[in-house]
């Protein structure tokens, strides 16, 4: 069994269309999902200096995979400084700094410095050059708490949130940065299970994490209008690392975590959505001049202080409001 992967750039982070050049994309994401996950385990225990490692394994298959790159390993990101990258790659359109990580201690912020100075240099030789960033990173770790001040957040979590904050630098002297993320467990999209609760009749269809396949939504929903409900769906998953989905099938509802716990619930109707979120209740006059009905409802959640019957109709022309939204209560903790 080989390595899962998973991956995004800064821009798809941020809902917007990625950059990043599918075929670099493509032979980057091949050269770590073809490590075994039995090699995986004795290439992380060696040393950077060993002739054997995990890093190498990868420059390895990427030349392999590609032998039309040119692949420069231990390339200083400028002549003025002394700060290297583990690989620069050159595709002759497009040339990319990559930065590969293993531990719960990296430095990304310093590495996203190297990828902005790596690309500001050479465009200073040559102005139309195109320059990305790319990071090989953990997926199923644990980053120490003083980097992501945050004590659950594996890499690919964390840089997946420190792309929406690289997204307000104007300019982002590199165009875009991918996000990949490596692990020994299967990338959430690729995993369903189905369990029935003790209720007679209600059956619930559960993500362990990520989302359940479309298909299964459109099955389930028959009848229903889907077309919001997907649009949503698909840009959370792009932009929460951690996203766990649920859907309660007798009550045509979908439930959302990226934490411990539960943080919305879309509840799907003929004329619209209505949500209930975790946010504070007194938020509902912002959300009122964002253009959506409040229609508080009183069940559990709202006894626990949510956010809840925020009604969205289905053409609506502020989905991506919605998102937003929904990306306040699941990015809280």
């Amino acid at each position: 069994m080989n390595l899962c992967v998973r991956s995004v750039t800064v821009r798809e982070v941020a809902g917007n269309v990625g950059r990043f050049p599918k075929r670099i994309r493509d032979v980057i994401c091949r050269a770590v999902e073809t490590i075994s996950q039995t090699e995986f385990q004795g290439l992380l225990a060696k040393k950077e200096a060993d002739p054997e490692n995990f890093d190498s394994r990868i420059e390895q298959n990427l030349r392999k995979l590609d032998p039309s790159l040119a692949i420069r390993p231990a390339s200083p990101v400028s002549p003025a400084v002394r700060f290297n990258s583990d690989l620069i790659i050159d595709a002759g359109n497009a040339e990319v700094c990559l930065e590969i990580e293993k531990g719960q201690t990296s430095r990304f912020e310093l590495d996203v410095l190297k990828m902005q100075a790596f690309a500001s240099h050479l465009k200073r030789k040559r102005p139309k050059r195109r320059c990305f960033g790319a990071f090989i990173v953990p997926m199923d770790n644990v980053v120490a708490r003083h980097i992501s001040g945050n004590s659950k957040e594996s890499s690919y979590r964390y840089l997946s949130r420190l792309a929406r904050l690289l997204l307000e630098i104007d300019p982002l002297v590199i165009e875009d940065i991918l996000v990949l993320g490596y692990g020994l467990t299967a990338p959430a999209s690729q995993r369903e299970t189905r369990t029935r609760s003790t209720s007679p009749g209600k059956s619930i269809v559960r993500s362990e994490s990520g989302l359940l396949p479309d298909d299964v939504i459109e099955r389930e929903l028959r009848g229903y209008p889907t077309e919001l409900v997907l649009y949503l769906r698909k840009r959370l998953a792009e932009r929460c690392t951690g996203l766990r989905e649920k859907l309660n099938v007798r009550q045509r509802y979908l439930g959302y975590a990226a934490g411990p716990s539960d943080a919305m619930y879309v509840y799907v109707q003929k004329q619209c959505l209505v949500l209930d979120i975790r946010l504070p209740a007194n938020r509902a006059s912002e959300v009122v001049r964002r253009g959506f009905q409040v229609k508080r409802r009183d069940n559990y959640q709202a006894k626990r202080g949510w956010l809840t019957g925020v009604r969205v109709p289905h053409g609506t022309d502020k989905r991506d409001l919605l998102v937003e939204l929904a990306l306040d209560a699941l990015q809280a903790e």
